[in-house]
């Protein structure tokens, strides 16, 4: 249960860091968001939804990494994490954000900045997680 509460946790922070570090690092893209024939409105169930996915998505990220852990799959501690967190984003993350800029007229900055996100939340997910796990049984 505590793997599953890092994993969240971590997940969670850094989702939020990205979200008000946006206005800081990148001003042009909040604006971006404004565009309703390309985004929903985040008031409402879209704003519930990006707060819980990571708490229910970090069950998942935890509950697969302890299943290949526990097969050999994957070096115990901080660094097979990392390795763990880099194959989600490689695996899971980025041909989605690919897929998404190719179907939708969204800018590459907003590409980007999603693709940055993804990447941080699952190496730190990832690192903080191979940090917790404790041996391998």
């Amino acid at each position: 249960m505590v793997c599953v509460a890092v994993a969240a946790a971590v997940l969670l922070a850094v989702g939020v860091l990205f979200h008000f570090g946006l206005p800081i690092a990148a001003p042009d893209i909040p604006p971006q968001f404004g565009n309703a024939t390309l985004f929903r409105p985040w008031a409402g169930w879209t704003s519930t939804y990006m707060l819980l996915h990571p708490l229910w998505f970090g069950a998942v990220f935890a509950a697969v990494y302890l299943g290949l852990r526990s097969r050999g799959g994957l070096r115990v501690g901080w660094r097979g994490g990392v390795v763990y967190g880099a194959g989600v984003f490689l695996v899971g993350s980025l041909p989605v954000y690919l897929l998404a800029y190719a179907a939708f007229q969204v800018s590459p900055e907003v590409i980007s900045w999603w693709v940055a996100q993804s990447l941080c939340q699952y190496l730190a997910a990832g690192a903080a997680l191979g940090a917790v796990a404790g041996p391998a049984e």
